[in-house]
């Protein structure tokens, strides 16, 4: 059976998404990998990729092709693993049309407007302060949905599942209204560019 679910035990799950740990460890790795030793990388980060992934991403568009056909570098890397978080959410297509405007030719890494590696800081570092502020949001969404359930009368002993009910219905509605947001700015500021 589930526990009970309370401002404690909503902030500690939120306090596990935000402390896990999205950076790459890649600063001792060579910067010639071939696809299975990409794939063996992962592996060892806890992160699921196959060769087949990996040639479709790049077929797609969303990264650049092996160097000499064969080596994929740090850049490769660190792009790997912001697909591998965006694309929890987001389409191969939304993703290849945000990383659009910062890849002048997406052939290649060198002539980037920002570097791989600081978009992948930096969005390692806006996720956490992100998250930070979404987190010190749940104590009052919690309040304003057992509001809610009182004036709706909810029984006691249904307030758990309700709770939860709203809670993620809530966050929910949230996610689509930010994902609005993103296809907006997509198309109103990125794709007119």
């Amino acid at each position: 059976m589930a526990g009970n679910i309370n401002k404690e035990s909503l902030l500690a799950l939120a306090n596990t998404i935000i402390d896990r740990d999205d950076d790459v460890k890649i600063a001792t790795l060579s910067d010639e990998l071939t696809i299975s030793q990409v794939v063996k990388f992962f592996e060892k980060q806890g992160r699921s990729f196959t060769k087949t992934m990996i040639q479709n991403y790049v077929r797609v568009g969303v990264l650049p092709p092996p160097i000499d056909k064969r080596y994929y570098t740090r850049n490769h890397l660190i792009l790997l693993t912001l697909i591998d978080n965006l694309k929890a959410i987001y389409s191969l297509e939304e993703i290849r049309t945000l990383l659009e405007p910062v890849r002048n030719n997406p052939e290649i890494f060198e002539d980037d407007i920002i570097k791989a590696k600081d978009v992948y800081k930096n969005y390692v570092d806006m996720r956490k302060a992100t998250l930070s502020r979404w987190k010190e949001s749940l104590p009052k969404l919690f309040d304003d949905v057992d509001k809610l359930l009182n004036e709706d009368g909810v029984k006691e002993e249904e307030k758990n599942i309700a709770t939860s009910f709203m809670i993620a219905l809530t966050i929910m509605a949230e996610t689509i209204a930010m994902k609005d947001l993103i296809n907006g700015i997509i198309t109103e500021y990125i794709k007119k560019n």
